[in-house]
């Protein structure tokens, strides 16, 4: 007989409503992540972690496709300011999802792996 390991998930709202901002925290994982939507972006300056190191995945439709879903992968060193860079450069997206940590652990390296490993799974 196996056994089921429960977990814990906290998720904060963080305007207070489901369709804001929301961060969510796994039980004993370094890692937060964030749902933002495009319109909060620059709310978002009171969450000092997405001034790190991070990746995100930018969602919405893209009108050039047929109005198809589209996703967008990537990763930065200082991921507020990219996507800030993101409102000016691309315009399908309306909603986007950031994992970074809450201890700095992030480098360089590991965010390039997540983000090819994003990239390779999520590709068709």
């Amino acid at each position: 007989m196996s056994s089921v390991l429960g977990k814990t998930i906290k998720i904060f709202l963080i305007d207070g409503e489901p369709t804001g901002r929301m961060s969510a925290e796994l039980s004993n994982w370094t890692g937060k992540a964030f749902k933002i939507p495009r319109n909060k972006i620059r709310d978002s300056k009171d969450r000092p972690e997405l001034n790190g190191t991070g990746v995100y995945l930018l969602f919405g439709k893209d009108d050039e496709q047929y109005e198809t879903e589209t996703a967008y992968i990537g990763e930065a060193e200082d991921v507020l300011k990219r996507l800030n860079q993101h409102l000016k450069e691309k315009d399908f997206w309306n909603e986007v999802i950031v994992l970074t940590n809450k201890d700095d652990n992030l480098n360089k390296a590991h965010i390039k792996y997540l983000e090819h490993h994003l990239y390779k799974n999520f590709s068709y």
